[in-house]
């Protein structure tokens, strides 16, 4: 599985593009609509990203 993510859909007027955070495999999940699904990336996030994602740890 690929991950992508974006943490807003709009800025204005402009579609923010989302960010591909690479390879992940399935961990977990819980709950139904919405559904909340657990990931582990196979390698960590580059640390550029950091900034402009927001990173539930």
């Amino acid at each position: 599985m690929l991950l992508f993510v974006r943490e807003e859909n709009r800025r204005g007027q402009v579609t923010l593009p989302f960010r591909c955070l690479g390879f992940a495999d399935y961990v977990s999940h819980e709950g139904e609509r919405p559904m909340a699904i657990r990931w582990r990336l196979q390698r960590a996030i580059p640390g550029a990203f950091y900034p402009e994602l927001a990173v539930a740890v």
